[in-house]
């Protein structure tokens, strides 16, 4: 299996890239012989790329990884500390502050893994943003993401969706408040930037030049399961509660596509 895939990557039927950089669930033997035996990888986007399947056939470019962001988080700053926890390329321990490893890494070891998994994928995003950019003149990057819990402690009701442009450095309103509104209308409730404003994927690219950047993360109750995610590997989805948030992914993207055709207010 590829590292990653790219779907209708010079297809220019619109200004957009959607990338899914925690999706993957794949690890390399090395990693898993070097596994604690009692380490779990919880917290992935878990089947994201089963839920947007539909994305490509609505004409849109899409890069998603096949590995997990265990091995290599694509969505981390490269300049910063490459090992420790969840804010770092590789993690030392798990979302829950478990240790991963009870030998620790090598440099030589993390090297490798930011060399052949995060580079490659970081060329190929950059390369399909420049011929979006070059074609369009500008360039939306949807960056999609799925959460179980806010990571923060508020007193809060937890959302649905939380839309990340960093604040409104990342995209204009008008792309962000299409999504907002359209989720609404949709029953979801929606926050504004809290708990995530957005990644590295997000603010990296989002601050370029003719392009913009929004990061949407849909909580898993509302297409796993309507129940509580603990430190665990999820393995399975509920069919009604899945089939329904697709249909409701369907109609948020397939909206987009229209807007993208008929409103410049997204540039606004």
């Amino acid at each position: 299996m590829a590292s990653f895939d790219v779907f209708n990557e010079h297809t220019n039927q619109f200004p957009v890239v959607i990338d899914l950089p925690h999706s993957g669930t794949v690890i390399t033997p090395t990693m898993k012989k070097a596994l604690d035996s009692e380490a779990i990888l919880a917290n992935t986007d878990w089947f994201l790329r089963e839920l947007y399947g539909f994305l490509p056939k609505l004409g849109f470019t899409v890069i998603q990884n096949n590995m997990n962001r265990y091995l290599v988080d694509p969505n981390r700053d490269p300049d910063g500390s490459l090992t420790g926890n969840s804010s770092h390329l590789v993690y030392t321990t798990n979302t829950f502050g478990h240790q991963l490893y009870s030998v620790p890494l090598t440099p030589d070891q993390i090297k490798k893994r930011v060399d052949q998994f995060y580079r490659p994928y970081h060329q190929r995003l950059t390369n399909l943003l420049t011929e979006k950019r070059q074609v369009f003149g500008y360039v939306f990057l949807i960056d999609l993401h799925s959460f179980a819990e806010y990571t923060k402690q508020t007193s809060a009701v937890t959302a649905d969706i939380v839309l990340g442009n960093d604040f409104g450095r990342t995209s204009p309103f008008g792309i962000y408040n299409y999504f907002s509104n359209v989720y609404e209308e949709q029953g979801y409730q929606v926050s504004n930037n809290f708990p995530f404003r957005g990644g590295y994927i997000t603010r990296h690219y989002g601050t370029m030049d003719h392009i913009s950047a929004l990061q949407i993360e849909l909580r898993y109750c509302d297409y796993i399961e309507d129940r509580f995610f603990d430190e665990e590997v999820v393995t399975d989805w509920n069919s009604h509660q899945f089939l329904l948030a697709q249909q409701i992914a369907r109609r948020v993207f397939t909206g987009f596509a229209q807007a993208l055709k008929t409103e410049s207010l997204l540039l606004e």
